[in-house]
């Protein structure tokens, strides 16, 4: 027995009446119709050469990319949008059987026609969890009159459209001069990637808005290597960078349960997968997405909008059997809005979305406040006092934010003196940065030998949380100048570290909405082996800290004293979600001074690498200088290493854009060397 499922039998029937008359604003879809035949076979998809038998009956229903998509449109718009369908069908009763259920979803089929022979067939192989392997057989959508679809007939399948929605099972000539006539129109041009696996022209990608490929498509169409289990996001977006340098404005990658990325040479938007319903068939999903995207942007709504939308839509549709009886209404979608993600910022997990990368720098800048005590000869009008240190910071072209010392730079002010100082210098307070006074805790802070001190370092770190909160930041960045050793066989080592767990355990159950941030720091002239002397062991103490609202402040200096390579520290900590913080510097590291230099004043490469695991990793902190400019102008000092940064990142997008990437694939230090030697980059 078979199953025929279509929209008149479905639980949604459409009531609105069909629209008629003259043309209104419009989203237009060129494509393909099936006929779909789905077939579940249980538990898993057979493997090459496996021969495995169905469960239950085959399932019957309409599909194909083109016409999903122009149902799920019909189905997600409101009553000022019309959609219209072109697309090729064959003589047999499936090509009846198609139209009728375009035009009771409410679709204008007159640019539907039909030509000699069977329609397209689809075949789906559908696995318990939804995951499904779909094979097509082309039939009438690729019967297309090659010389009568000229840029005349393509100019009227634009006129007044808002979005015009392309997929890759018809001809490719199709895609092409309905994409030129689109541009030419200003329509925006959504160019769905999945279909017939075939070249893509770097002419047909500079017409489209918006190229859409998932993980499988964008690894076809790029020769990247992106299903593999380690495949990250920071590779889907090289990838995506492939396409843009060939000519593509946007690239919109879909990853399934990991979202999706919107990636462009301004950015990269990322929104998250809807993980609270359980997956029936995936065999639409897609195509919802991309027509509830296509809505949304043609209603006039932002990407970001736009990509929540199609989120709750593609989600909606693994929920039901079939393809096009899957696709949901307007309501499914907005049913499913407030289930989506929706993480805050604290313990370093990702935000619904986040705008990062591109030419332009996204950061916001601070700088070592005592930096301003320096140079006091051209510091004329400014207080010799922290208040006034930061009315002077408020003179440097770029800064945004001040990060303050605690207790040092507060202790003694009200809350309400240091708003109105950072408010008449136009700043605001980025983070408090612990550091804990020599005459009490010369032997350990959270790790002193006495309780009731170690008592004290959690309390005066639990205050400085309660100040960061006074004054509108969300950090404290812990350095100890005193939790370490000098001698062999001084300290027990077990001791000093369930001490530091303990201790930071406490502060951050304490103060749940502050980021607490270790500043790690290998050796230095008033401890020579710190407790945490190094990236990996300062990872080691994320783990047993065990705390969302703990990571880590990587201090460029720092790592360079251990011997690391600073880039290579963030991307270990960003890996694990635990980068809250990174200060800037550079120096020379002769006999473990930290020298505090301008960043990227010594080892240029090394800081643009470090720029670039920022941006890969989308970093969403602030930056900090933490320099010593003793003998120069701190404020012309700061405005260099702003203006570096920027510049770096810039690097950092070009580099990627060059094909970076690839390189790092291959270990291949020669091109990289040479591709920054074209770039004028050493």
């Amino acid at each position: 027995m078979i199953r025929l499922l279509t929209l008149a039998t479905a639980a949604w029937a459409i009531k609105r009446p069909p629209r008629g008359g003259e043309r209104r604003n419009r989203i237009a879809v060129v494509g393909s119709a099936n006929l779909d035949t789905t077939l579940a076979v249980g538990a898993r998809l057979p493997t090459r050469g496996e021969t495995v038998s169905t469960r239950g009956d085959p399932l019957v229903c309409c599909g194909g990319k083109g016409a999903n998509q122009a149902v799920a449109c019909a189905r997600l718009v409101d009553d000022t949008l019309e959609i219209a369908f072109y697309g090729r069908v064959g003589s047999d009763t499936a090509g009846e059987v198609l139209v009728k259920e375009l035009q009771r979803a409410n679709v204008d089929i007159s640019g539907v026609r039909r030509v000699a022979g069977g329609s397209g067939q689809g075949f789906v192989l559908l696995e318990d969890g939804g995951t499904v392997l779909s094979v097509v057989n082309k039939g009438a959508n690729h019967g297309w009159d090659l010389q009568s679809c000229d840029d005349a007939w393509a100019a009227e399948v634009v006129q007044n459209a808002r979005v015009v929605l392309l997929q890759r099972e018809v001809p490719e000539r199709i895609n092409e001069v309905v994409a030129r006539s689109a541009q030419k129109a200003g329509a925006i041009v959504v160019q769905d990637c999945g279909g017939e696996e075939r070249e893509m022209s770097d002419e047909h990608l500079a017409r489209c808005t918006y190229v859409a490929p998932n993980v499988s498509e964008l690894a076809r169409l790029t020769g990247r290597d992106l299903d593999r289990k380690d495949a990250s996001d920071a590779d889907v977006d090289a990838a995506c960078h492939v396409l843009i340098a060939r000519g593509a404005t946007k690239v919109l990658a879909t990853l399934g349960s990991r979202g999706c990325r919107l990636v462009s040479r301004d950015g990269v938007v990322v929104g998250e997968a809807c993980t609270s319903i359980k997956a029936v068939d995936e065999t639409a999903a897609g195509d919802a997405f991309r027509a509830a995207f296509a809505v949304a942007l043609a209603e006039g709504l932002d990407e970001r909008t736009a990509l929540r939308h199609a989120a709750a839509a593609g989600a909606a549709a693994v929920t039901k059997e079939g393809a096009q009886p899957s696709l949901p209404s307007r309501e499914e979608r907005d049913a499913l809005l407030p289930s989506l993600p929706d993480v805050p910022r604290g313990g370093g997990k990702r935000k619904w979305w986040s705008l990062r990368g591109g030419d332009t720098c996204p950061w916001k800048f601070a700088s070592r406040l005592n930096s301003m005590k320096d140079r006091r000869d051209l510091a004329e009008g400014f207080d010799n006092d922290p208040l006034g240190w930061v009315r002077r910071q408020g003179t440097i072209d770029g800064l945004d934010l001040v990060d303050f010392n605690f207790p040092e730079h507060l202790g003694g002010l009200k809350v309400e003196d240091v708003q109105v100082a950072l408010k008449e210098a136009d700043l605001k307070c980025g983070a408090v940065c612990l550091r804990y006074p020599a005459s009490k805790f010369r032997r350990g802070s959270l790790t002193h030998p006495d309780p009731e001190v170690r008592r004290e370092a959690i309390q005066l770190t639990i205050d400085a949380c309660v100040w960061a909160q006074a004054l509108g930041a969300s950090e404290v960045v812990v350095w100890s100048a005193w939790d370490g050793y000098d001698y062999s066989l001084q300290c027990d080592y077990d001791q000093l570290w369930q001490r530091l767990v303990a201790g930071f355990q406490q502060v951050c159950d304490a103060a749940p909405d502050v980021r607490v941030s270790l500043e790690f720091k290998p050796t230095d002239e008033n401890t020579r082996f710190f407790a945490v002397p190094s990236t990996g062991s300062a990872l080691v103490l994320c783990q047993d800290v065990d705390r969302e609202n703990f990571g880590l402040t990587i201090d460029i200096g720092h790592c360079l004293a251990a011997g690391e390579n600073p880039a290579q520290s963030i991307a270990q900590v960003a890996s694990k979600n635990k980068l809250f913080g990174v200060q800037l510097n550079d120096g020379y590291q002769r006999i473990g001074a930290e020298d505090g230099l301008v960043f990227g004043s010594v080892h240029p490469t090394m800081a643009r690498e470090f720029i670039y695991w920022l941006r890969r990793n989308q970093f969403d902190g602030h930056i900090y200088f933490d320099t010593f400019p003793r003998s120069e102008d701190p404020v012309r000092e700061c405005e260099l290493n702003i203006r570096t940064v920027k510049r770096f990142y810039g690097d950092a997008a070009a580099l990627e854009a060059d094909g970076l990437q690839g390189n790092l694939d291959a270990h291949d230090a020669m091109s990289v060397l040479e591709l920054l030697e074209r770039r004028g980059m050493m």
